[in-house]
């Protein structure tokens, strides 16, 4: 059967794509993300965004009796408690900002990282509450609720509004970019289907949509290294990429992603 809708290919694939002009002349921009992310650590399998939540198999709820995954959840407090302070250290070294794609549950888990981002003059993007609560599972009312309330605790917590937004595992609905210029929201993330950064009207409202082109970034450290992949590959897979889109700027500006 036919949808009755095809949201994204006349809200995004259609947007007109514009002539980029980056600061000072330049040729190429690179954007630095980080993740800043939190789990529910739910065993139901309708909240798990894949089957290898953080490199490991989490629980089932027909598998244990005890419905908490303390495996899955150890391995999801790395980045957390110890690997966004290794990121704002080197980002602090070169003197360099990044956004930080963050979960609203961080404020509550990790909050002196949450405060290091901002006050070190890094953006924070919302990223959904949790990273396996997806906006797909979502009525629109709670999709809203979940934007507006996201949008808040960060506000209520740094002093800022939020700007863009990033959803948890890049899976918007057809509702989310209306949603989000309703609430503010200037720019959304979600789109891979560009290189450059492009307007989308909707709403009356025009939000910038900032590619995030994640087929390498995606690559999180315990799940690449079980599959043989080290450091040295995923810096020659970003210089191929960069090299690539060099030689392509010369005749139109390009952007790079490295999360």
């Amino acid at each position: 059967m036919m949808p009755q809708h095809d949201n994204f290919y006349d809200v995004y694939s259609k947007a007109k794509k514009i002539k980029i002009k980056w600061p000072n002349g330049a040729r190429m921009a690179v954007a630095l993300a980080g993740n800043l992310e939190a789990w529910t650590e739910i065993p139901s399998p309708k909240h798990r965004r894949t089957h290898h939540v953080g490199g490991s198999n989490p629980i089932k709820e027909d598998d244990v009796v005890s419905q908490y995954d303390c495996r899955t959840a150890s391995e999801n407090d790395y980045g957390g408690r110890t690997g966004v302070w290794r990121i704002l250290r080197i980002l602090d070294k070169y003197g360099v900002k990044a956004s930080f794609n963050t979960n609203a549950l961080c404020i509550h888990r990790y909050p002196e990282a949450v405060k290091a981002v901002h006050e070190r003059g890094h953006e924070i993007v919302g990223h959904s509450y949790a990273e396996d609560i997806q906006l797909i599972h979502l009525t629109e009312e709670q999709e809203r609720e979940e934007i507006r309330t996201c949008a808040k605790m960060f506000e209520d917590f740094v002093g800022a509004r939020l700007t863009g937004w990033l959803t948890s595992g890049m899976r918007h609905t057809e509702r989310t970019l209306g949603i989000l210029a309703d609430e503010g929201f200037t720019w959304h993330g979600d789109a891979v289907n560009d290189d450059n950064p492009y307007p989308a009207t909707v709403n009356g409202k025009t939000m910038i949509i900032v590619p995030y082109k994640n087929a390498i970034s995606g690559l999180n450290d315990t799940g690449m290294y079980r599959r043989g992949i080290i450091a040295r590959d995923v810096f020659q897979s970003f210089k191929d990429e960069f090299d690539m889109l060099y030689e392509e700027s010369e005749a139109e500006p390009r952007m790079l992603t490295l999360a």
